[in-house]
């Protein structure tokens, strides 16, 4: 628990306005300084090198999913801090879904993910999310996992942060491995005669409470017994001579607070209020009556939502004097459904179904794994431990889902004991009465954004008042086409844009000369804005797999070495596909469907004319219902004999490499530099009733004798992402795939529901082995419901 040291506290000016109120800065936090959690929900929890790691993201702003950030960094660190692989991923309602291909020479080890926006690069490496991953590699077994450690860790913490003399104080402590694996520890508090005042024993995961009444400025030591095994002896925070105490207890499911400040003869000590705090908001505030030293009353857990409450006392200046965390309950984050087993065959590579209704009208974004539950573990942090607890806390929380499995009074308590263990990692009232804020230097990108200045060359002066065409061909033979408008001094500027992998960007413009500019962009890549940084990583060594699932993890290991599908061995494929033609492989990569369908085409590719003659003379008598006349200053180009209403011919549309030009300006262009022609009659881009002529060189773009020169540039966008493989019995194609043994059975991040569609359906095929099924359900609502279905079916 975040330390008050009420000595320091005396020595400072007590100069804040009264206006800088505890309550007015939680609104400027709200407004100005709010910041994001994270959470993974991956396909699993163990991984063997060679397999890959599905994940989707799911980000959330207080209680709401998050529309504050547009894009994901995601990296894949080793144990020594060294980046391995990096990710970075648009986010699309709140959520972001990518992988990791593991090597299959990666050393069996502990791995950490961690995830960042830019968001939260303001707040600091501490906000960042952080996740522990294990890796299996009998080849490079030299990570297995210390059973045994020495090196321990024994924190005691006073209930609301100071041991205070003369009036009883609840010591909280917690002891731990110098990995974070809680450790059973008991023992013994003596004062400075040697004389025993009080005894502790763990209740839960290396935690417990205990009571005493200590003298003022007297050190008291704590000889510690962990494990039953190894000593250790730990002073106890110095016991100040005044102070507040604040207590919680719980009786018949009731909360009261306790404040004691019988002890407080300094001014600058006296309680004025208390305030209760939730995800930013105020929830209450009780004031302390001026001649009162003693004050208890009931907290009013019922009407208040699910999350941790911070419950600080503050003086009339508004300092702080003591503080509590607490955790409320109420149930109201999870959304009502039922979950359906629709069909249920554990046979081998039999046929399941599975559904969840959900009440809510409310649209949501869902994810679901499904493993062999002989051999996955049960999940030891999920949505709702995340978001509700560890994303606020600090340190490391053992197995977070256990406190949500059950809400009762045992379950209470040990969460209670993480509540006075770990300290409040959003903000220090200190820091912000001092008007300590972040900068908020790092700005969100509006996923990838082209931004420059466009300079007519004949000239040299910037293109002012226009607009800038861009041609966008992306890595998956895909084109767009954006027009953007500059300003008095030719800049431009656009977000919102996103692709995978590196796209060409052609800029023309068709007012200028032959469209030509010339560009100067401005605006960094992502990989420059989201720059990694080594940052300190949590101490987690390798988990060792228990007997039976090491064996299961040694047999999918050697199967996954041959794998070309993740857990399944393709003994045998028999493919039957015709070999492209040439024609085929040049439209699948240059020739968008934004032209609509082609009534007419000459392929250049594959009958290669013997003339040297332009473009349009050879064309003139090549096209039928396509009529060219005239000559190069006066080219008309009509097809079908189109006439306006008013009786004169209707001109086509002409377009270069997807570009529109003028006749003129492909006038003089050589027949030998072309390989394929389109005749539009109408749809896409051909636009009104004359269609158009679409031209491709066979440089596919780019710069062309006599054409227009385009300005290209290769920008990186997102990375790229791949599909996760399911195989469809019922399909022939996939009849031919032996020794099904996925370790992985099903993984689905692109689930949704809507006011329309209340139902989450999904459905597999069993492999060979699995006898029964762990189904792992999540998600988030729109309105911050959180989804977390786990279920063993067999």
């Amino acid at each position: 628990m975040r330390q008050i040291f009420l000595a320091a506290l005396l020595s400072i000016a007590f100069s804040i306005a009264k206006s800088q109120t505890p309550e007015s800065l939680l609104q400027k936090v709200q407004q100005q300084y709010a910041t994001e959690k994270i959470y993974f929900h991956y396909d699993k929890s163990f991984y063997i090198a060679g397999e890959t790691v599905w994940f989707k993201a799911y980000i959330m702003e207080g209680y709401l999913p998050s529309a504050k950030s547009t894009v994901i960094a995601i990296e894949l660190i080793n144990d020594s801090g060294s980046m391995l692989d990096k990710k970075i991923l648009p986010i699309n309602g709140s959520t972001a879904i990518g992988e990791f291909s593991l090597p299959k020479n990666l050393p069996q080890g502990s791995y950490t993910i961690k995830a960042y926006t830019r968001n939260l690069m303001n707040f600091g490496f501490d906000n960042y999310y952080y996740h522990h991953l294990n890796v299996f590699n009998p080849e490079t077994n030299n990570k297995e996992a210390i059973t045994t450690n020495s090196s321990y860790t024994v924190v005691f913490f006073p209930e609301a942060g100071n041991l205070i003399g003369h009036v009883k104080n609840t010591i909280a402590f917690k002891c731990t491995n110098n990995c974070g694996t809680p450790k059973d520890i008991e023992g013994q508090v003596t004062g400075p005669s040697g004389k025993e005042v009080a005894s502790f024993k763990s209740t839960h995961d290396g935690m417990g409470t205990f009571s005493f009444v200590p003298e003022p400025g007297e050190q008291y030591i704590a000889n510690c017994t962990v494990a039953s095994l190894d000593k250790i002896t730990q002073p106890l925070p110095v016991v100040l001579t005044e102070g507040v105490v604040l207590t919680i207890t719980r009786q018949e499911n009731k909360t009261f607070f306790l404040l004691d400040a019988t002890t407080v003869a300094n001014e600058n000590l006296v309680p004025d209020y208390i305030l209760g705090v939730m995800e930013n908001l105020v929830a209450f505030k009780v004031p302390v009556p001026n001649t009162t030293k003693r004050l208890n009353g009931e907290i009013p857990t019922g009407q208040l939502p699910t999350g941790i409450l911070q419950l600080t006392v503050f003086n009339k200046a508004n300092k702080p004097l003591a503080e509590r965390l607490m955790f409320i309950n109420s149930g109201d984050y999870l959304p009502a459904g039922v979950f359906i087993n629709n069909k249920v065959d554990v046979k081998p590579r039999g046929k399941n179904s599975f559904s969840f209704d959900l009440q809510d009208t409310i649209a949501g974004t869902f994810s679901v794994s499904v493993t062999d539950a002989d051999v996955e573990n049960k999940q030891a942090d999920n949505i709702v431990s995340r978001f509700l607890l560890t994303s606020d806390i600090r340190g490391i929380v053992h197995n977070p889902s256990y406190y949500f499995e059950n809400n009762d009074a045992l379950h209470q308590q040990n969460l209670d004991l993480v509540m006075l263990t770990n300290g409040w990692r959003r903000y220090s009232w200190n820091e912000l009465l001092a008007d300590r804020f972040p900068s908020m230097a790092f700005i969100d990108p509006g996923y990838i954004a082209i931004g420059g200045q466009a300079i007519i060359p004949a000239t040299g002066k910037p293109l002012e008042s226009a607009s800038v065409s861009v041609l966008v061909k992306t890595s998956d033979k895909k084109t767009d086409f954006l027009m953007i408008p500059t300003d008095s001094v030719g800049k431009f500027f656009m977000d919102g844009i996103s692709f995978e992998d590196t796209a060409k960007f052609y800029f023309t413009s068709n007012q200028t000369k032959n469209s030509k500019i010339n560009t100067k962009l401005s605006t960094p890549g992502l990989n420059s804005i989201f720059y990694s940084i080594k940052t300190p990583l949590p101490k987690l060594l390798m988990v060792s797999p228990d007997e039976k699932l090491k064996a299961k993890l040694q047999s999918d290991y050697v199967f996954n070495k041959t794998s070309k599908f993740q857990g399944i061995t393709l003994d045998e494929i028999k493919l039957k596909a015709k070999l492209k033609s040439e024609r085929e492989k040049y439209e699948k990569k240059y020739v968008s469907g934004r032209m609509g369908n082609a009534t007419k085409t000459l392929d250049f590719l594959t009958d290669p004319p013997t003339s040297n003659q332009n473009i349009l003379n050879y064309l003139k008598s090549k096209i039928n219902g396509v009529d060219i006349s005239g000559g190069p200053l006066n080219y008309s180009i009509v097809y079908r004999n189109g006439r306006s209403l008013s009786g004169g011919p209707i001109q086509m549309n002409i377009f270069l490499d997807e570009f529109e030009v003028d006749a003129a300006q492909i006038a003089t262009m050589s027949i030998s530099d072309v390989a394929l022609i389109n005749v539009y009659s109408s749809g896409g881009l051909s636009g009104g009733a004359g269609g158009s002529l679409a031209i491709y060189t066979k440089k596919g773009g780019g710069s062309v004798q006599g054409g227009v020169e385009h300005q290209e540039y290769l920008i990186p966008g997102f990375s790229p992402t791949k599909e996760f493989f399911s195989p469809n019995y019922e399909s022939a194609s996939d009849e031919n795939i032996l020794n099904d043994e996925r370790s992985t059975l099903y993984w689905d991040p692109y689930l949704l529901t809507n006011a329309q569609n209340k139902s989450i359906h999904f459905s597999f095929f069993n492999s060979d082995k699995a006898k029964k099924f762990r189904i792992i359900l999540e998600g988030i609502l729109e309105d911050g419901k959180l989804l977390h279905v786990e279920k063993i079916i067999e």
